[in-house]
């Protein structure tokens, strides 16, 4: 930022907040949270006045998971939100209870909920908890199934492996920590002979 342009107030703040519980059912709960909050008065038709501080949405997404990423239960909570017909989608949200949380399921979740079939904020959550759900899925794999990994984007695929740059197969966090699984690409053997 611009060293001589100073901020003068700050106007809104949105917290999405996601957690992951283990269930004696060996389940998983991946339980988000959307809070929007001004920071100067805000008049709504149906509440009044919201003093600073005040949620103008705090809204709940629970989903139960299986650990084949597949979607057991789902429930939505809206605690606040700018009109009371705002809560009346929460049900809908259940059509998502059978999906299996893979490639294609941000899309698929956008699908279902475009426009006026769903809620945003509620829509909004669903990426970011289906990330939680694969930060779940590998932190609780044993290292000897570390030794299965797919080598592309199916649902088999039980780690990170070759989903970002920093964990691409023929890069240095694979050569160095998954060493059976780095993969030695043309562009890394030529710079590796350059280097020579």
């Amino acid at each position: 930022m611009n060293a001589a342009i100073h901020r003068t107030k700050k106007l809104h703040t949105r917290t999405i907040t996601c957690e992951a519980f283990s269930r004696d059912d060996d389940l998983i709960d991946i339980e988000g949270t959307l809070i929007d909050v001004k920071h100067q008065p805000f008049t709504l038709p149906e509440r009044g006045v919201l003093i600073p501080g005040d949620a103008l949405h705090e809204m709940k997404f629970i989903i139960t998971i299986d650990r084949d990423f597949v979607i057991r239960d789902a429930s939505t909570i809206t605690f606040q939100s700018p009109y009371r017909i705002c809560s009346a989608i929460n049900d809908k949200y259940r059509q998502i209870i059978g999906l299996r949380i893979e490639p294609g399921f941000t899309r698929k979740v956008k699908q279902l909920f475009k426009g006026i079939d769903g809620c945003a904020h509620l829509t909004e959550m669903l990426p970011t908890m289906a990330t939680i759900a694969f930060q779940v899925g590998w932190s609780s794999k044993d290292k000897q199934n570390r030794s299965n990994i797919s080598e592309d984007n199916s649902v088999n695929r039980p780690t990170p492996l070759g989903g970002c740059h920093a964990l691409r197969y023929d890069g240095e966090v694979v050569r160095h920590y998954f060493p059976e699984h780095f993969k030695q690409s043309i562009a890394t053997e030529s710079s590796e002979a350059i280097n020579l």
